[in-house]
């Protein structure tokens, strides 16, 4: 008989999510979605899709310092989009998330100065972070725990595809059509999204007036994330790009307040916020810290895919920006299999460890792997090494998030979403800068993005990149070790 021990019910987790009740005095709209029919489903798991889709496309688009102000705002506006959600409902929020990522593309599309470009990506990674969580938290709505591995293992394909072509449609717009093509490609599609959303999902509306919402809303906590979430990946920018070195005060303020008043926001929630944005019980359980660990580190790493091997394929090898893109269905191929495979797994036995546990030894075997590409074009290393690091990678996007739903009764969910996304995003921001330094620490360099011209210097480039390569590794292993810490849930008594 299949093991189904890992996943049991605690108060209805198992059980349709009609069963569910709202206890809250604000209406959160966590009741029961209006059952779906199978066209309907998948056209709201389209539209879903396609709008975290845009949102990961545009993290790795472009290259430039200006992409920052997009993960800036993106980050921060997590966990406010979140509780939003709890208070005036899903529907709303995630169209008015969509409608601002839809505004920001075409400000940042039609901009005539670097103020106006930089205005429109804040604008566009509010809507992206609003549409990211939202993704997430409307699947723990709409489908019981098991089936959210199918829905989730969606998602995590989406994510993978999208981030991983990002740098190669950026180049590809920037050489042929124009760089504003980087944000005009959002608009019909988004478009699309917002029209079938607005058609097709059918959740509880609250009915919370506007003044009742707003003033429950924690704005203390909100200040303390935002404000040290911009210090902190500020800082981050800052000394990884020219503008400041590592030592400078500009650097060192940013991040040191970045950090403390992120702890506040910690301290804050847990002793005197009414209506936290992120209620600290979520923390309780070392189970439900080392799934979040375990999303973490899974993005740590898998964001020095997506950033760094185009970067070895242009730079090192010369490939052209369209073939850089082919080269990485090596791993996106395979990542899209095992994605799905472990969902439905997981829907047919209950058991996530497994998967967890397989993905991240893997993952870590094909990212020690990378350390041995060469300066020359190796298409048996360049295919296999990816296939190795799409096999484990895939099955980590939705098995640790079920791993943490499966301990949490169904009012926290949305907030652990958020909580974890928040965490995800910080890990995959500090990943792309560490990763940077560690090359161009090695490269003696900061001209990262420039073809080499002979054939020494992309032995030079690629002697960089092994170092680089080792660190990812490490970390790899890290999640393999934060995996033993990921319990079944406990026995629970149904009566």
């Amino acid at each position: 008989m299949a093991d189904t021990s890992d996943i049991v019910p605690e108060k209805g987790q198992l059980e349709d999510p009609k069963s569910s009740a709202n206890t809250s005095e604000i209406e959160t709209g966590d009741e029961a979605p209006v059952p779906m029919d199978t066209v309907r489903r998948r056209i709201v798991m389209f539209s879903l899709c396609l709008a975290l889709f845009l949102s990961a496309l545009d993290v790795t688009i472009e290259y430039a310092w200006i992409g920052s102000s997009y993960t800036l705002s993106n980050t921060a506006s997590v966990a406010i989009w979140a509780k939003l959600s709890d208070i005036f409902g899903r529907k709303p929020i995630i169209m008015i998330a969509n409608v601002a990522f839809l505004l920001g593309s075409l400000l940042a599309g039609l901009s005539q100065n670097v103020g106006m470009l930089i205005g429109g990506r804040i604008i566009q990674g509010l809507g992206a972070g609003g549409c990211t969580v939202l993704v997430t938290i409307l699947i723990s709505d709409l489908f019981a725990l098991r089936d959210r591995a199918k829905y989730y293992g969606l998602t995590g394909i989406v994510y993978a595809i999208s981030s991983s072509i990002g740098p190669v449609l950026g180049g590809v717009f920037t050489q042929t059509i124009g760089w504003r093509w980087c944000f005009y490609i959002n608009l019909p599609f988004d478009g699309i999204s917002l029209i079938a959303l607005l058609l097709a999902l059918r959740v509880h509306t609250s009915k919370t007036t506007l003044a009742a919402g707003l003033k429950s809303l924690d704005w203390i906590g909100c200040l303390l994330i935002v404000g040290g979430t911009i210090c902190f990946l500020y800082g981050l920018g800052s000394g990884a790009g020219d503008k400041a070195s590592w030592k400078s005060a500009e650097t060192i303020c940013l991040l040191v307040f970045g950090v403390v008043i992120l702890v506040l926001f910690g301290f804050y929630e847990s002793r005197f916020a009414t209506s936290p944005l992120v209620p600290m019980r979520i923390f309780s359980r070392g189970t439900n810290i080392a799934s979040m660990a375990v999303l973490c580190l899974h993005g740590f790493v898998f964001i020095a895919y997506d950033y760094f091997l185009p970067l070895y394929f242009q730079i090192a090898l010369g490939f052209a920006p369209i073939i850089s893109g082919v080269s990485l269905l090596a791993l996106v191929v395979p990542l899209s299999f095992t994605t799905m495979g472990a969902a439905f797994f997981i829907k047919k036995t209950g058991s996530y460890l497994l998967p967890t546990n397989i993905g991240a030894a893997v993952m870590t075997l094909g990212t020690g792997l990378l350390i041995s590409l060469g300066a020359k074009t190796d298409w048996a290393k360049i295919m296999v090494f990816q296939v190795i690091v799409g096999l484990g990678a895939g099955p980590l996007f939705q098995a640790p998030m079920i791993a943490l739903q499966a301990h949490l009764p169904q009012k926290d969910v949305a907030a652990a979403s958020s909580a974890s996304q928040f965490l995800r995003s910080l890990s995959t921001s500090m990943s792309i800068v560490i990763g940077t330094v560690l090359l161009q620490a090695n490269h003696g360099g900061n001209q990262l993005t420039e073809a080499v011209s002979t054939p020494e210097a992309a032995q030079g480039y690629v002697d960089a990149m092994k170092y680089m390569w080792i660190f990812y590794t490490a970390m790899a292993g890290v999640m393999v070790a934060t995996c033993m810490f990921i319990k079944k849930m406990p026995v629970q008594d149904k009566s």
